[in-house]
């Protein structure tokens, strides 16, 4: 009897959960998608195995990436929770920046609420000086009386001090007297040891809003899981981390599945050496896009979830609510497509689950561009009158033709997409001509080539398994964890010694944050970030560095970057404001299946009618397994595979490459 070795990598999605596995003993892999059960991980993950016919016995390593951090904070649904923070800061989260989201709009809408009520933030007379050393000692008794007056009103309790970043000491003894009453305790000096008191106090309310949303989601897979079969969950910044890790920091999933598809797009870009490239994921309920460099993803300390700006690492991903299954509306502001979704209950109306309201897909199925097929997975129905019948509405308001008003609902998504192309490129200074769009998750290679024109890219590529790229990259991605801190170490008072000491303990925390739970002694390679800045400037940019740097050799870096960014350096005073170290793991990179040479020219599986921009066309449809490496067809045309359907519009030229990739010539429209 062989052992089974499996390797799952599943991406839960609003509508669909992708899942892939590999067998790491034989080489095997099988693929699937399914219907997302919500606010269920366990009746998703057992309907997902059940697809790939495997046991829970015969996986030893299941990683996954979930949206359930960022749905609970954009509708405004986490846990309640208690602010504990120094006297006279208990107004900090109503106070935040004071800045408007419109700077001109004398309409605009008033900044959301503080995410914890007045009546629950409690200030504490324990003081930390800038330096780390000790203003007011801790009072013990002042904290249990606090804690013991909230008496059930909160879910869990965050502890926000102040100067926390350069010793962490009181808030390391309040949590442990919080630990006597709460089960969930987010410590700021943890969460985001950083200079800047409002947006570290945020970050920590944040996670300690979702801690017991993540702790019982974990629980709930472990309860399910056999003990010996690790779980990791893919975390925003790309890279896999421990469920003991995301239960204490489980703000750090915010982008978990968006940064997954990210993460294999960029492997994508190196296939191809496309040295820009813009990877767009489009699944039942979002579209995510994000900018790759030179085959890296852009990487920020900042991002947007819900309404919050956040100063977490993650990968820089733009996501706008335009899906497959996003619903079409025309009222008084014309014809809207998103944001919100027909999810996986009841789904689009095309699909036969009970949904009755116009969706993209429907549109998709009126235009042709989805057909019931054998090639396609048996378990996803496609029903073209259920489709027609959910636009007949809004076709009898508009007193258009069905065709024309589908037509239209593209070209509104196509919009929507368009501008979030537009914000991470254009508004950046990225010439959008000299990218190439890599297009993937379920309906992304369906509007990826029209999308291109719209935006004057002239290369798309449908990377191979284009559906379940989100979940090829929670398997192949490399395990990493990373920790930053605030150090100020001025050039002028600079101490070799303090800085070396300071990059090995923020590594041993990386490092051990990374390893804890895993089994064997896997190598551990480490990468460390200095930020650099003049004294009194607002920002630090980026310098690579080790922990044995001169700060002579820091200087000129600090110097060549500061000019290749602005133009110019000065001889002023610089400090290191802070350190960031990122810990990794080799990945797994297991080799999926390339598509075989073949000598004859494929023959269409049929023939269906399409109607494009140009107008209605008779068009081809290839099953995209008989596409071999180096072929080249003029569009228009549709190819299918088990779980997606990529359509290439009249003037566009489709073409192979040796990787399995489909590359889309765009040109303006004939």
């Amino acid at each position: 009897m062989s052992i089974m070795n499996w390797h799952l990598g599943i991406d839960i999605g609003g509508t669909f959960t992708d899942v892939v596995a590999h067998d790491g003993t034989t080489g095997q892999s099988r693929t699937a998608k399914v219907w997302s059960v919500k606010d269920d991980p366990r009746a998703t993950v057992s309907t997902a195995l059940e697809a790939l016919d495997l046991e829970t016995a015969d996986v030893r390593m299941l990683t996954f990436g979930t949206t359930i951090v960022t749905n609970a904070i954009i509708q405004g649904q986490p846990g309640r929770v208690a602010l504990l923070t120094t006297a006279g800061y208990g107004d900090v989260l109503d106070i935040a920046r004071q800045s408007r989201r419109v700077l001109y709009n004398l309409a605009a809408l008033p900044r959301e609420p503080a995410p914890v009520p007045r009546e629950l933030r409690f200030e504490i007379d324990a003081r930390m000086r800038p330096d780390g050393s000790i203003a007011t000692a801790l009072d013990a008794d002042q904290v249990r009386d606090i804690l013991r007056s909230l008496d059930g009103t909160a879910d869990s309790i965050a502890v926000s001090l102040l100067h926390a970043y350069a010793n962490g000491e009181h808030e390391r003894s309040v949590g442990e007297l919080c630990r006597e009453f709460f089960s969930h305790v987010s410590l700021s000096h943890q969460v985001w040891p950083q200079l800047k008191e409002y947006e570290r106090t945020l970050a920590t309310v944040l996670n300690a809003s979702v801690m017991p949303m993540v702790a019982n989601y974990v629980a709930t897979l472990d309860e399910f899981l056999p003990p010996d079969l690790r779980l990791e969950l893919f975390h925003s910044a790309g890279g896999m981390m421990t469920p003991e890790a995301a239960v204490s920091l489980p703000l750090s999933l915010a982008l978990s599945g968006p940064a997954a598809g990210v993460e294999a797009a960029r492997q994508v870009a190196r296939d191809v050496e496309a040295p820009l490239a813009i990877s767009i994921d489009m699944g039942g309920t979002t579209t995510d896009v994000c900018l790759i460099v030179d085959g890296e993803p852009e990487v920020r300390d900042q991002a947007q979830v819900g309404p919050w700006t956040v100063n977490l690492q993650m990968l820089a991903v733009h996501s706008i609510g335009a899906g497959g299954g996003s619903l079409v509306r025309h009222g008084s502001a014309g014809m809207q497509v998103g944001p919100e979704s027909a999810g996986a209950d009841p789904g689009p109306a095309c699909y036969g689950r009970g949904g009755s309201r116009p969706t993209l897909t429907d549109a998709a199925v009126i235009l042709g561009y989805l057909q019931p097929s054998t090639h396609t997975d048996g378990s996803i129905r496609i029903d073209r009158e259920l489709a027609e019948r959910a636009f007949e509405g809004i076709a009898r308001q508009l007193d258009t033709p069905m065709p024309r008003v589908a037509r239209g609902v593209v070209r509104v998504a196509n919009a929507n997409m368009a501008r979030a192309l537009r914000r991470i490129t254009v508004d950046r200074g990225v010439d959008t001509r000299d990218c190439t769009l890599i297009a993937f998750g379920g309906a992304g290679p369906m509007y990826a080539a029209e999308l291109a024109r719209d935006v004057g890219i002239g290369t798309v590529l449908v990377p191979r398994d284009s559906s379940l790229l989100s979940a090829i990259g929670c398997l192949t991605a490399a395990p990493s964890y990373t920790r930053q801190r605030t150090v100020r170490l001025a050039g002028t008072d600079w101490s070799a010694d303090a800085f070396k000491r300071v990059c090995t303990e923020i590594a041993d925390e990386a490092r051990e944050s990374l390893l804890h739970g895993r089994s064997g002694n896997p190598e551990v390679s480490v990468e460390y970030i200095a930020f650099m800045r003049y004294l009194g400037q607002s920002y630090a940019i980026e310098i690579p560095c080790m922990p044995e740097s001169r700060a002579d050799e820091l200087q000129g870096s600090f110097w060549r970057r500061h000019r290749e960014l602005y133009g110019y350096h000065t001889d002023e005073p610089w400090e290191v404001q802070s350190l960031r170290v990122a810990a990794k793991i080799d990945p797994e990179n297991p080799e999926f299946g390339r598509p075989g040479a073949s000598g004859t020219a494929p023959e269409p599986i049929e023939a269906v009618s399409c109607i494009f921009a140009e107008g209605p066309a008779d068009t081809p449809v290839y099953a995209r397994d008989d596409l071999g490496p180096a072929r080249t067809m003029e569009g228009p045309l549709v190819v299918v595979d088990r779980t997606s359907t990529t359509v290439v519009p009249p003037g566009c030229r489709l073409g192979t490459t040796p990787h399995g990739h489909l590359r889309i010539e765009v040109r303006e429209t004939p």
